[in-house]
């Protein structure tokens, strides 16, 4: 059933244009820096998106502008990645999977309770539980961190009624669409 879904919903993700990636990515920016949750926190452990995945990138930028320090993953090995600060300017190097890392690594830090946390997925519950690429990379992350907020960004089609999550699976306090907010 997952592997049904990551294709169903990745072919649809992927027929958007470059304009609607970008426009409702902003949308759901917005609605991410609204949030009490994004103001109160001093730290945003976030993606560099890729692909078809919500653009990250305009939340990146209000954060640095609003003295928030921000952290993205590096893949360490399976099932296993890291966050390391990155910077305003700050040379990012393309993976093995063509995801943007941080190059360096300085700057290695362990969320907490001031810690916003946005977490991409190809399709998400209104229970919060998300299906993935199907690694388990956020899974295992979060079962070891408390943190202020773990909030799920995807785009409203990609929102269903239930994804059948597994006992390991861990869920999000927020979705945040183009839309709404879950």
């Amino acid at each position: 059933m997952k592997q049904e879904y990551r294709a169903r919903f990745l072919l649809r993700r992927n027929s958007l244009s470059a304009q609607e990636i970008a426009e409702q990515s902003y949308k759901i920016c917005e609605r991410i820096i609204q949030l009490p949750q994004f103001i109160e926190c001093n730290t945003i452990f976030t993606y560099k998106s890729f692909g078809s995945e919500v653009d990250t990138n305009p939340l990146i930028e209000h954060a640095w502008e609003t003295g928030k320090k921000v952290y993205v993953p590096k893949v360490k090995s399976k099932n296993k990645m890291d966050f390391y600060r990155i910077e305003k300017g700050q040379p990012l190097e393309k993976s093995a999977y063509g995801i943007l890392e941080p190059a360096d690594k300085s700057g290695l830090t362990l969320p907490d309770e001031k810690t916003m946390f946005i977490i991409p997925g190809l399709v998400f519950d209104k229970n919060g539980y998300r299906i993935g690429y199907g690694a388990g990379y956020y899974d295992f992350y979060l079962a070891e961190c408390e943190v202020l907020a773990k909030v799920g960004v995807c785009f409203d089609f990609q929102l269903i009624d239930d994804v059948c999550p597994d006992e390991y699976d861990i869920p999000v306090s927020v979705i945040v669409t183009e839309k709404d907010i879950y």
